[in-house]
């Protein structure tokens, strides 16, 4: 259907079609909130082009930013390296401690923790006497509270960047609903020292009402070694019969301690004492090192699942050299490496953490436009366009838009935190055009109306109504 795309001029650098305005009022949608770039990929000419040059909170979005730095500046066969050391000689099988040395590796998931554990068994150890000592000194810049976000700090999207940590500090559990109206904690893996106290009362209700009538409290009980409890409180929906959920612990030490013991003790070795930081001898040569996946498969996971911790990593390592691994040291390079790549970052535009997560970060639809062409063009183009979520079928998208006119359509990176909606990337138009999209709404002081259906009637737009 050929559609006549009428020019309303908001100011002089604003093109929107007339229908869209309409769609936009009959939605209750502000402009002023609202940026949308729509151009054709190999094109100068913008299909719309809604308030480009404001600064916005981008939410998530921001993530394509640090992974195409990442990608450009450190390579897509960059890897992170852990090493562990031994306090004294292991001829006999015994150490007093092992000493493990971070270096920044966003993704030890508890498989390749089984992995370590197993390569230091095939070197003869056997027992551990006094516990371990982590080196967490690799990044410089100093960690906050998981809570200072939303005051939600065992949610997993806001674990902080963190040295040396094992899978997220996460536990994967289903809480399921027993015949005698009582309900039942089964965790996929828990580490030594942390156990749940399940609290829960059965109530009327479905599965979605899970995450707002469940609470979750950590407390660490003063002992030794300390022991961590989760408490759940509040009613589990009646109407469901087992929910998946998961929570990520506040200290990285206690859950790599509890981690790494508990798959000690089930390899046959001994093992006593706790776990403290210190520092590892740079002369001392290691037991073992321990590389990491490549940052061609992180940064995948990073976008496409829309990770925090992963993008927070992958942007304090930008700086390779001697100085600082901060958030400040980091802005300077992607900013350098943005104009580098002819992609206009403003003085003005602020990237906080890399992840998103954020209300400070402000950067311009314009940018983001950029950055999608020089996706395109880069060397390594099959590894962002790989990473990009697509509708109806994978990462953040994987649940949205799979009506038979948007599946499969869209690969957009997401981005959403209160009153933040953000979508960028490429949309694949029926008439077999393709499309460079950008599209971000800010809201943050009140939300009076949904954005969503006006999101989704734009999408649909663009796939069925352009020719």
């Amino acid at each position: 259907m050929l559609v006549l795309l009428i020019s309303v001029s908001v100011d002089a650098e604003n093109t929107l079609p007339a229908e869209i305005e309409l769609l936009a009022s009959k939605h209750n949608i502000p402009l002023d909130n609202l940026s949308i770039i729509v151009q054709p990929v190999g094109s100068e000419i913008r299909l719309i082009n809604l308030n480009p040059n404001v600064y916005r909170s981008p939410a998530s979005v921001t993530k394509l930013l640090t992974a195409y730095v990442g990608i450009d500046y450190l390579g897509p066969d960059f890897t992170w390296t852990t090493e562990v050391f031994s306090s004294d000689a292991i001829n006999d099988g015994i150490v007093d401690r092992l000493i493990f040395k971070g270096g920044g590796d966003p993704y030890i998931t508890i498989e390749r923790l089984q992995q370590m554990v197993t390569e230091l068994r095939s070197l003869g150890i056997h027992t551990i006497n006094n516990g371990l000592i982590v080196d967490q000194g690799f990044f410089q810049q100093p960690r906050i509270s998981t809570a200072v976000f939303d005051d939600d700090p065992l949610r997993p999207y806001n674990v902080m960047h963190t040295s040396f940590l094992i899978n997220s500090n996460k536990i994967d559990f289903t809480v399921k609903k027993k015949s005698s109206n009582t309900t039942q904690i089964e965790p996929v893996f828990l580490p030594e020292g942390v156990s749940f106290l399940n609290q829960l009362q059965i109530a009327v209700g479905p599965c979605g009402n899970f995450r707002n009538d469940v609470n979750f409290t950590q407390i660490n009980e003063e002992k030794y070694p300390p022991n961590t409890v989760i408490v759940l409180t509040g009613n589990y929906p009646g109407n469901c019969d087992s929910f998946e959920h998961d929570i990520s612990l506040t200290d990285a030490n206690h859950y790599f301690y509890g981690a790494f013991k508990k798959l000690w003790l089930e390899s046959g070795g001994n093992f006593k004492g706790y776990v403290r930081e210190g520092k590892a001898k740079s002369f001392d040569r290691p037991l073992i090192s321990f590389n990491s996946p490549t940052l061609r498969e992180i940064a995948t996971e990073s976008v496409k699942n829309s990770d925090n911790l992963i993008a927070r990593h992958i942007f304090l390592s930008f700086n390779q050299s001697w100085g600082k691994k901060n958030y400040k040291t980091s802005r300077k390079i992607m900013k350098k490496v943005l104009s580098n790549n002819d992609i206009g970052i403003t003085n003005s535009a602020f990237i906080e953490n890399g992840s998103g997560l954020s209300r400070t970060t402000q950067i311009m639809p314009e940018t983001i436009l950029g950055l999608l062409q020089a996706m395109k063009q880069h060397s390594s183009s099959d590894i962002f366009l790989h990473a990009l979520p697509v509708s109806g079928v994978d990462g953040s998208l994987k649940n949205k838009y799979q009506s038979d006119l948007l599946k499969k359509r869209l690969k957009l990176k997401t981005g959403t935190l209160d009153g933040v909606s953000g979508l960028a990337g490429f949309i694949n138009g029926m008439s077999g055009k393709e499309y460079m999209f950008v599209f971000i709404h800010n809201d943050i002081p009140d939300y009076p109306y949904r954005i969503s259906p006006f999101r989704e009637a734009l999408l649909n737009w663009i796939v069925d109504d352009i020719n």
